[in-house]
């Protein structure tokens, strides 16, 4: 019987984690790619308000006889809305340089990649249909973020027909199961393809679930997403179970 060297063991193993973070580095610069447009949309979005508000405190100022406590009254709301806009493209911001072990509620959560993700999915002919509960738990943002937002968009690059997106969720002790479904519509338009970088592939979401420990099934028209709650884990074969990377 051959005995291995422990020396070649070490090797072997670091040779696979810089591979699996190669392809994990991959993964999450497609992922962002395709989230970029609609970060910057939202990023505009937040400041329409200001921009709207300024222009009617400078026709007020502009007048003959301005109207100084109406205009004081715009100027007070012009700055809520700006702190309102400010923070929220802060938050947008950690999308891109996401904060270390940061954690968020999960129904928070869930609305915030769907509100990301919905311009897109609807201009390709996809509806969302939330049908997830009130689940009060804590789970990884990251988590949350990368996996959810790649199975979502790969379920649509994926599908040649318009359709819906029905997401369900049953909150366990130590875990939370989302569920995604596409359920056919009866257009027989084809889906648009997504403007700009590449579409998603399962391999992708793979990769990302097994970064962030999370149990990922999928098949033609679903997936399965099990999210670990703070404190808990999945064992390695739950995690890797239905994933394949190629060697």
């Amino acid at each position: 019987m051959t005995m291995q060297n422990p020396s070649e063991n070490t090797l072997y193993a670091s040779a696979l984690s810089a591979k699996f973070s190669d392809f994990e580095e991959a993964a999450r610069y497609a992922l962002l790619q395709r989230l970029v447009p609609s970060i910057r949309h939202n990023l505009v979005g937040n400041f329409q308000s200001t921009v709207m508000l300024t222009a009617v405190l400078e026709r007020r100022l502009k007048a003959v006889e301005p109207d100084l406590d109406s205009a004081r009254e715009t100027c007070v709301l012009l700055g809520s809305v700006a702190r309102t806009a400010a923070s929220a493209s802060i938050d947008l911001m950690t999308w891109i340089q996401p904060k270390a072990l940061a954690t968020l509620k999960f129904n928070a959560g869930l609305l915030e990649c769907l509100g990301l993700l919905s311009t897109e999915l609807r201009f390709k002919g996809f509806a969302i249909v939330n049908e997830v509960p009130a689940i009060d738990v804590e789970l990884s943002s990251a988590a949350l973020r990368s996996v959810l937002c790649a199975a979502l968009l790969t379920l649509s690059d994926l599908s040649k027909a318009p359709a819906n997106l029905i997401i369900r969720a049953l909150a366990l002790p130590d875990r939370v199961e989302l569920t995604i479904d596409l359920r056919s519509t009866e257009s027989h338009t084809p889906t648009l393809p997504s403007e700009g970088y590449r579409p998603l592939s399962w391999r992708d979401v793979e990769i990302l679930a097994m970064a962030e420990s999370v149990k990922l099934t999928h098949a033609s028209e679903s997936a399965q997403l099990t999210f670990p709650l703070q404190g808990a884990s999945l064992t390695v074969d739950e995690i890797i179970e239905g994933a394949i990377i190629a060697n």
